[in-house]
């Protein structure tokens, strides 16, 4: 990709933000904001979205769920057979049209149930597991810290049902370890923790949390074994527990809960077994929040110069800037291409220390700079964004001293 052929823009200066993330994404021409916890997400934030969907799409097909897409506006009725909109709570974070009696969806464990009940009629119909990835909203009271906390939000949610306790039970802890290898594969470090169930159930939920000084989330964590409670539950914690364990700063980036039969009762789906009794279908909701994710990492991956992302998130694998008169930067960029390397060629009328300052902004794991100094010798310079290790490399070695910096 040319720069001059993508939208992108960058800031020399941005306006004073409430986190690193809103700041700094911002800058980088990831995102624009339209109003308080509401953004709108540009061609370099956009990329690195679809990679966390993938990464996320990846490892639930491998765990066996379907994927598919409810809509957003839900009708009123729809939230009314399992008690939720008289639930306080509950109403207060929905936008509701009520000239048209309906509703943007804020969650979907009622719409996926509704949907279900058309297909189960049978134990040999379960389980069933479906997700989706979708734009929710909820009107946040306390919308800040940029993408961590908004009105308007991409996620990931799934939703099981099942034919007795012991299928969910297995189902979700598949889910659970599935959820921990996303977030290893975007490089972030999760804790499962346990917490409240908020508005989706009264019993215990898993959140998945990941240490970060700026976090809002306050958790009492096992290092050892990577588990933990958040605050809100820590009158629930032994004592003798609860001592060695050590109070962290943290960022919810999923959760899962289980929801026995609340919703399958409500909307009076059932199945009939083997002997042909009628019951209820145990069910688990399990959500991932994507654009939360993106704000988690630019929280974790920055320094004084910007953004510094993961190559499976970050929206392209190399930076590439040509500072001669020929055409080696095009051709450079359409030969990395061909080896799998996704590029953005910076080939604006610029001065070098602009392009190299944009660089580091962006984040791109690696930064190519062919100039007339190293063409002089064949080479070109390499930084490696994550370390600053800056070196000069041959040309016929580019490749392979790509595939080891890109590991």
């Amino acid at each position: 990709m040319r720069f001059s052929h993508f939208f992108a823009h960058t800031k020399r200066s941005a306006a004073a933000q409430d986190s690193v993330n809103a700041y700094l994404l911002d800058k980088a021409g990831y995102v624009s904001q339209v109003a308080a916890g509401v953004y709108a997400m540009l061609p370099l934030g956009l990329r690195s979205i679809q990679k966390i969907e993938q990464i996320v799409r990846e490892e639930m097909n491998a765990i066996g769920a379907s994927e598919l897409s409810l809509s957003a506006l839900q009708l009123k009725s729809t939230w009314e057979k399992a008690g939720r909109w008289a639930d306080p709570n509950f109403r207060e974070i929905l936008y509701y049209d009520q000239d048209a009696d309906m509703a943007l969806a804020p969650t979907h464990e009622e719409p996926m149930t509704g949907l279900v009940k058309e297909a189960v009629q049978s134990y040999r119909d379960l389980p069933v597991l479906t997700y989706q990835f979708q734009t929710k909203f909820r009107k946040e009271l306390r919308a800040k810290s940029g993408l961590l906390r908004g009105r308007e939000f991409r996620m990931k949610d799934l939703y099981s049902f099942h034919p007795d306790e012991a299928s969910h039970n297995d189902f979700y802890e598949v889910c659970a370890a599935a959820y921990l290898k996303i977030f290893e594969r975007m490089g972030l470090d999760a804790y499962r923790t346990k917490a409240s169930g908020g508005i989706f159930t009264d019993k215990f939920s898993d959140e998945f949390q990941v240490i970060c000084p700026t976090g809002e989330d306050e958790i009492l964590v096992d290092h050892k074994t990577k588990t933990g409670f958040n605050q809100e539950v820590e009158d629930q914690v032994p004592a003798a527990k609860k001592g060695k364990l050590e109070r962290v700063k943290a960022i919810e980036v999923g959760n899962i809960f289980p929801l026995e039969t609340k919703y399958s009762k409500a909307f009076d789906l059932q199945f009939l077994d083997e002997k042909g009794e009628r019951h209820y279908p145990i069910m688990g909701a399990y959500g991932i929040g994507i654009s939360r994710l993106l704000g988690t990492l630019a929280e974790i991956y920055n320094d004084d110069s910007g953004l510094k992302l993961p190559r499976a998130v970050a929206p392209f694998d190399i930076y590439l800037i040509d500072l001669t008169e020929g055409k080696m930067g095009v051709e450079l960029h359409d030969k990395l291409e061909k080896a799998g390397y996704e590029v953005l060629l910076d080939d604006r009328a610029k001065g070098a220390g602009e392009k190299m300052i944009d660089a580091d902004l962006i984040g791109c794991p690696i930064r190519l700079v062919y100039s007339p100094k190293t063409a002089e010798n064949g080479e070109i310079e390499l930084k490696v964004r994550a370390t600053g290790e800056v070196k000069r490399i041959k040309l016929d070695d580019l490749l392979p001293v790509l595939g080891k910096s890109l590991l």
